[in-house]
Formats: structure tokens, C-alpha cells, sequence
């Protein structure tokens, strides 16, 4: 349902973006006394930039920096306030044992997170297959992480995303996270899982060019700090969109 659910609301809005709103004020380094006041102002901060580009996205990913800050309850009005123009996505990286896996799993879809994503190198028994058990009966979804976009990713892990493409689709995850920085992989994926969902972080700020994932073959790209960093995020998000656009047009 998770991956019908994207799709749509992608066609609906005319969108291929998804936004990594990786906000964070290192409240918890500051005295107490001024954690408070951060926190609102974080706050405000996070609903005015979804506000600005709600029409250019299809979903938003939350991750530990902004949940730490501001806590699930916060997470929770968040989502609340742009649901159904969105959906959310929790970037957990989850990457425990499967008990462990499906009670945070539990938590983040309990207050409207709709997908999770999660490690498969940690297996499919008793590692990421409970989370896709839970996940589905509850019509949410899982996304698994079988590149990351950083150099030091092509020490390990990076080597072995082929075995964790397999690893995902045998625990039933709805689709993959590859980098736009390592364009291959997303082809490679794509042709061996021709009905995968796959989204790619890594254009923007981290050096990709915009619709390069998707000309790749990606479904989605992720971005954040060129969008939430901007003056005018507004403005951005409507230029990756047309980027996007232009690049798939030219293929």
C-alpha cells in the first residue's frame, strides 16, 4: 500500500522529490534554561519550510537529527498537520535485532510515519523480515539501505550492495535506498528488480545532479540542505522539480 501511496501522490503533484528535513540545533548541547525556546523555534522553522514546498514533494524523511531535538510528540503534530498532502518516511536506519527492530517500528508508525527504513545487512530472520511483517499488516512500508552515498561506504558496504538488494527483497521490503552519487548501482538495481521502489539521496549538496537518480533509473530523488538551507526554499524546491524534469526529458 506504502509504494501505491507514493506513486500517486507523486502523479497527483506532478513531483519525483523527496525531502530530507535533516534540521537539527544541538539543542541537547545547550544549557537547559535555553532547550525550551530552541526547540519552538526549530519547530516553527520545520512547518514553515514543509509549508513553502509542500506543493514540490511527494514525501518528507525525518531522521534522528530532528527527532532528537524536538521529540516524537513533536513529530507527531508535524505529520499530523500535512497528512494526507504527504507522506512521511522515518530514516532510522534501523539496524538491530528484529525484536528490537519491530518495537521501534511500532513506535514511528504508531504516530503516522507511513515507511521506515532499515539495514538489511543485519538479515532477513529475526532482523528486518519482522519489521516487514508489522509494517505490512498495518498497510505502511519498509525501505531498505544497500549503498550509502559517502567514500567511506565503498570500503564495505558499498561492495556488497548486490547481497543486500537480495537480502531486502527476500524480507518482502517495498523498495531500495541507493545513492545518486554512485549512479551504477541504481541501474544495476533496476535492472535485476524491475518493480522495486528505489529513492536516492545524494543530488544536490552532496554532488549529484538533479534527475540524474532518476535517469539512472530511481523512482525518487532525496533532497535536504539544498532545499532547507536555502533562502527560499520555496523557490528551490520548484527549481530541482523543473531540473528534474528537463533532465529526464533529455534522458
Amino acid at each position: 500500500m506504502f509504494k501505491e501511496n507514493l506513486r500517486r501522490t507523486a502523479e497527483v503533484k506532478g513531483t519525483r522529490i523527496v525531502l530530507a528535513l535533516d534540521l537539527q540545533g544541538g539543542i541537547y548541547t545547550k544549557p537547559k534554561s535555553m532547550r525550551a525556546e530552541l526547540k519552538q523555534e526549530l519547530l516553527a522553522k520545520a512547518y514553515n519550510i514543509i509549508s513553502e514546498v509542500e506543493s514540490y514533494i511527494a514525501a518528507v524523511k525525518i531522521g534522528l537529527p530532528l527527532v532528537l531535538d524536538v521529540g516524537l510528540d513533536s513529530v507527531d503534530q508535524i505529520i499530523s498537520s500535512f497528512k494526507p498532502k504527504m507522506l512521511f518516511i522515518c530514516d532510522f536506519k534501523t539496524a538491530d535485532v528484529g525484536f528490537i527492530n519491530k518495537l521501534v517500528a511500532n513506535q514511528v508508525f504508531s504516530i503516522g510515519f507511513d515507511a521506515i527504513i532499515v539495514h538489511p545487512m543485519v538479515g532477513v530472520v529475526e532482523g528486518i523480515k519482522p519489521v516487514s511483517e508489522l509494517a505490512h499488516n498495518l498497510g505502511k512500508g519498509v525501505l531498505a539501505v544497500c549503498a550509502m552515498t559517502h567514500l567511506g561506504a565503498q570500503s564495505f558496504l558499498n561492495k556488497h550492495f548486490k547481497e543486500l538488494l537480495k537480502l531486502a527483497c527476500e524480507a518482502e521490503a517495498d523498495g531500495f535506498i541507493l545513492p545518486a552519487t554512485y549512479p551504477e548501482y541504481i541501474s544495476e538495481a533496476r535492472r535485476l528488480y524491475r518493480d522495486a521502489l528505489i529513492m536516492s539521496p545524494g543530488v544536490g549538496a552532496q554532488g549529484a545532479a538533479y534527475g540524474s537518480a532518476i535517469k539512472a533509473g530511481a523512482d525518487f530523488e532525496i533532497v535536504g540542505r539544498a532545499i532547507y538551507d536555502a533562502s527560499n526554499p520555496r523557490k528551490v524546491a520548484e527549481d530541482v522539480v523543473k531540473a528534474v524534469e528537463e533532465a529526464v526529458k533529455q534522458g
